[in-house]
């Protein structure tokens, strides 16, 4: 047995065989990325468009942003084709002169095909051609000055040079072999000589002069200054100077002829970043560290320094504007991503265009399941802390309790930025290019090691050898925690993202059979009795093998053992985590069921690859809300520690497919009839419409894309104002045109329009922004609904506090808001009264006589209950209901569905409504709690509240218990609403603010529960609608009213 075939596994197939395993699915299948609103990757090209109104950037996060260059709002966003870790990496991007079309390319998707670029047309937001070539990353781009030509750079060593025959074709003339990676390019827009800077020691000139004929110059001038490697080299826009830059830290000024003029200081730094004025006086330098210097052109004199970014820039270009003198420069980079505007003349920043992500730098688990997030370098305070027991986000956490991380990583020392001493014999040696720089590391229970490092996040036993790889970060890994129990592991990184991963679970591995390739070890396993284990992809297989193997003598088991040490479990997350700088949160799975805050679902979704010839698609979670939206599910998962795909088997539920995400029907707003002809009434200025017309008739046009047409939704600042079920029978393909009436507010009126499919998938919301230039009204009516029910015709349903909870409240909410409103309103219904049809006639009484400037609040303390043979339609329970469950016709007669309430909701004017419901299922005393038992499923709530568009606070999340207290005389989701209205937790000044108010109760809800009642319960709370003051303190408070 001595004889054993040699050994042609490679760390290449390893990796290969990790990639290809763990992606969901094949290339084509949808992949979830997060949706900043910003870049979550290196910037590595910005340029602004020819008229100087758009800023484009173009990133390693795969994305393409066109950003508004005054307002800073992102216009629109382009995907194309991606795959996994860098390919679809995009590095480079360049316009035409007329602004047209935008070429743009960076790392290659299919490595056994040629990199490619693809051209968008600015106009129509299309992929209209794509260009193929070049064997490696595409670096860098540049149009020659008439836009007839483009020139590429590419890792491959070439530069090749395209023919532009039409916005949809172009043709490869020609190979330029510069011999080494090239890093940029850039034409003289008069002459057509190309700069180029490459791995070398020397600018490279080529005369393209005679591109048009066909003639070209394939030995460049050469600029010998350097004394490293060209990274930067550009043609100023008049063709009269170049600028070149190196890793030797200098920056040369240059005549376009190739002769030298002077070094400019660039105290002692690399600069990643160089980019002249459009009049070519200034030439900007970023350098490694972010900082930046404006120059005088040609005298090199300094004129500013600019410290805007806390990191490295990688790109930088000057607003066309300045050859007009107004001079400002774009410059894109820093730690968070971050576009900057700014004046070099005197270093001022006019501007900043941010997302809402940011990187983590810090974890720490507490005692439990509660994570301490640090944004910030230094990790001190902490942020923020995100309590995955409960899913909910606190700030200002304090310092968690965490001394066992620190007592269990007392026997690591980091002896490099590529190494970790493991006591006095083992150590862990980075890959320099395959894991990059130790960024954070974490000793576990069992005593395994977790490194977090540039490129990978991998855990090791004592010895050294590789135990698993963690699969799902897209950048530097930053830190690592580990919970006190030892269950699971906290990542964090540049990627803006936290992962969560089960250190028990088992991972991924090949078998064997696929390490060692071919028939001759697949015999040789045979003789050796382990052929049927070479077959099973399993870590506990190798082991058992390696075993076997050892116990007969045989001393293969040291090859077999070393594949395996290199080889390691592969893992994927668990569950994932963002959480925005607006204080929103979002938490996913990998396959794609997710809870989120109020508005947090837009900051995820699925990229769709639609292959290289055409942009990708991108669907919110938004848009699939009412089918992933599973906040119960995850609260499970995490807590039991099973992932929600075992847990939605368990329950015999099918999976949802995420390989069949498909085109949702589509809306949109026709405006040609209101902005052309004799019946124009909008006229468009500064980014959005304006008119005199206070009521305005609105052209929806819907697309049915395959899943037929359930409902139109139109929303105005947020709030539904129109809910349309009457759609007929649309064919496929097919386009549905409505017409609908509204009314205009004065100020700003926001409009966007959603279809829903049979499915309940959504389209991607249409925009409209219109501003109403009306007469100012004076003030505007509070009106108040409030419902409260303790008497029930079933005694058994009776409550203690539901009726004064409603009464406090009212006339709690009427002393505070009579400063604000011109007139508070009151209609309120207890007790006996509270009927189905004297609740309906309220809601309609308030319909007649509120108006869109108008507030209404909605205050209901009662049961409420889920109709589970009725797709879990939720509903209020009036006084006379007599049976919760098993009697759904009484309930569909006698009780307020949520779908009731939501066009109850939708039919009422004010465009700012708070709704606030203490309710519950069914009461029982024990000891000196009246529990109002299993409050309502959360996801019903959080999906009216979302439908309806307005601000919704309910008392009790998912399995939980609204709770009455005899010591406080009130159900405590009221006791905190009152204490709120008393001013408690405001941020200081005299108004109380519905956004003040949820915040509030999300923190002291949970605080008294526990205190009172042993275990903390958490309100649900939603405020995808307005923010708005619904109070004033006073030390003499007003109260009054109109009762209706």
């Amino acid at each position: 047995m001595n004889n054993k075939p040699a050994i042609v596994y490679l760390v290449a197939f390893i990796l290969t065989f990790i990639i290809t395993q763990v992606a969901i699915g094949q290339s084509s299948a949808p992949k979830i990325v997060i949706n900043s609103i910003g870049h979550s990757g290196k910037i590595f090209n910005v340029l602004y468009t020819p008229d100087g109104k758009r800023i484009i950037s173009v990133s390693e996060d795969k994305t393409i942003r066109v950003w508004d260059a005054t307002t800073g709002e992102l216009l629109n966003k382009y995907e194309s084709e991606i795959g996994d870790g860098p390919k679809g990496m995009l590095y480079s991007a360049a316009i035409t002169p007329n602004g047209r079309l935008l070429a743009v390319s960076g790392y290659p998707v299919h490595a056994e095909n040629d990199n490619y670029i693809i051209f968008i047309d600015l106009e129509s937001g299309k992929q209209v051609s794509t260009a193929i070539g070049h064997s490696n990353v595409i670096n860098t781009l540049d149009f020659t000055g008439d836009g007839k030509y483009l020139a590429s750079g590419s890792d491959d060593g070439t530069v090749q040079i395209w023919q532009i025959l039409g916005a949809k074709e172009t043709k490869s003339i020609h190979t330029l072999e510069v011999g080494s990676r090239v890093s940029q390019l850039s034409f003289n827009k008069k002459t057509n000589a190309l700069a180029v800077a490459s791995d070398s020691r020397n600018v490279l000139i080529y005369n393209l002069s005679g591109l048009s004929q066909g003639n070209i110059n394939y030995v460049p001038r050469e600029l010998k200054k350097h004394k490293d490697f060209i990274n930067k080299a550009i043609f100023s826009p008049d063709g009269a100077y170049i600028a070149s830059s190196s890793f030797a830290q200098d920056l040369l000024l240059w005549r376009a002829d190739g002769s030298f003029i002077k070094s400019l200081d660039t105290n002692g730094k690399v600069i990643n970043a160089i980019a002249f004025s459009k009049d070519s006086k200034i030439l900007i330098a970023m350098d490694e560290l972010g900082k930046g210097i404006g120059f005088s052109i040609p005298s090199g004199n300094k004129l500013s320094t600019f410290s805007g970014h806390d990191n490295t820039v990688f790109s930088a270009a000057f607003s066309p504007d300045s050859e007009s003198g107004s001079y400002l420069a774009c410059t894109a980079g820093g730690n968070n991503n971050v576009l900057k505007i700014w004046n070099p003349i005197n270093g001022k920043v006019q501007r900043t265009i941010k997302g809402k992500g940011s990187v983590i730098w810090d974890l720490s688990f507490g005692d439990e399941l509660d994570l301490f997030i640090g944004k910030t370098p230094d990790g001190n305070p902490f942020d923020c802390a995100f309590d995955f027991k409960s899913f909910s986000l606190k700030q200002d956490p304090g310092k968690p309790k965490n001394a066992y991380a620190k007592a269990s990583n007392a026997a690591l020392t980091q002896i490099s930025a590529y190494e970790i001493q493991l006591g006095r014999k083992a150590m862990i040696k980075n890959d320099e290019f395959e894991d990059g720089r130790i960024l954070d590391f974490q000793a576990t229970k069992t005593g395994n090691v977790i490194i977090g490092s540039d490129f990978s996040l991998k855990m090791y036993n004592l010895s050294g050898n590789l135990v698993k790889e963690f699969v799902g970060h897209t950048a530097g890994v930053r830190t690592v925690a580990v919970t006190k129990d030892g269950r699971y592991m906290a990542s964090g990184g540049e990627d803006q993202t936290i992962k969560i991963w089960k250190l028990n679970e088992p991972g991924l591995v090949p078998s064997m059979a696929e390490v060692f390739e071919g028939n001759e070890w697949m015999e040789y396993f045979k003789e050796l009795g382990v052929d049927s284990l070479a077959l099973i992809a399993s870590g506990e297989a190798w082991k058992e093998a390696i075993d076997h193997v050892k116990n007969i003598g045989d001393k293969t088991y040291r090859d077999i053992e070393n594949a395996f040490n290199n080889l390691g479990e592969t893992v994927i997350p668990f569950t994932n985590l963002f959480v925005s700088s607006d204080d929103e949160w979002i938490s996913w799975v990998p396959s794609g069921y997710f809870n989120c805050s109020s508005a947090g679902g837009q900051y995820f979704g699925w990229h769709v690859n639609r292959g290289i010839h055409q942009l990708a698609d991108f669907y919110t979670a938004e848009q699939y809300f009412e089918i992933l939206y599973r906040p119960k599910i995850l609260t499970r998962s995490i807590n039991e520690s099973k992932r929600v795909d075992t847990i939605l088997k368990d329950d015999g539920e099918q999976l949802f497919d995420l390989g069949k995400l498909d085109r949702p029907s589509a809306a949109f707003f026709n405006l040609s009839e209101a902005t052309i002809g004799s019946n124009k009434i909008l006229d468009y200025q500064k980014g959005k419409y304006q008119t005199e017309t206070q009521v305005i008739k609105l052209e929806v046009d819907v697309y049915n894309g395959g899943g037929g047409l359930l409902e139109i939704n139109v929303y105005q600042n947020e709030k539904l104002i129109i809910n349309d079920k009457e759609l007929g029978k649309v064919p496929v393909g097919e386009t549905l045109k409505k017409f609908y009436d509204v009314d205009l507010v004065n100020g700003d009126n926001d409009f966007k329009v959603i279809v829903k499919n049979k499915q309940k998938i959504e389209s991607r919301p249409d925009p409209l922004h219109i501003f109403y230039n009306g007469e100012v009204v004076p003030s505007s009516d509070l009106f108040i609904l409030a419902v409260g029910i303790n008497e029930y015709k079933n005694g058994a349903y009776n409550l203690n506090y539901a009726q004064p909870d409603a009464k406090s409240f009212t006339r709690k909410i009427s002393e505070r808001s009579g400063k604000i409103f011109k007139d508070v309103r009151k209609l309120e219904i207890y007790d006996k009264e509270a009927t189905k049809e004297n609740i309906e006639r309220a809601f309609q009484s308030i319909i007649k006589q509120a108006g869109p400037e108008d507030v209404f609040v909605f205050y209901y303390a009662g049961h409420g209950t889920l109709d589970e043979g009725h797709d879990d339609e939720y509903y209020l329970v009036p006084t006379d209901i007599t049976k919760l469950y098993g009697d759904p016709e009484q309930l569909q007669t006698k009780g307020i569905s949520a779908t009731e309430l939501k066009d109850l909701l939708s039919e009422l004017k004010p465009q700012k409504q708070l709704i606030l419901m203490d309710a519950c299922h069914s009461g029982g005393a024990v000891k000196t709690i009246n529990v109002r038992a299993p409050a309502s499923e959360e996801k019903a709530i959080v999906q009216l509240a979302r439908a309806s568009g307005v601000v919704m606070i309910a008392s009790s999340g998912t399995q939980q218990y609204a709770s009455e207290f005899e010591v406080l005389k009130h159900g405590v989701f009221t006791y905190t609403l009152l204490e709120a209205l008393d001013g408690k937790g405001g941020n200081g000044d005299d108004r109380i603010t519905v956004a003040e108010l949820k915040q509030y109760m999300e923190e002291r809800v949970p605080e008294l529960t526990e205190e009172y009642g042993g275990s903390a319960q958490y309100p649900t709370g939603f405020t995808h609608g307005n923010n708005f003051p619904i109070g004033i303190l006073s030390d003499k408070p007003t109260s009054g009213g109109q009762e209706d």
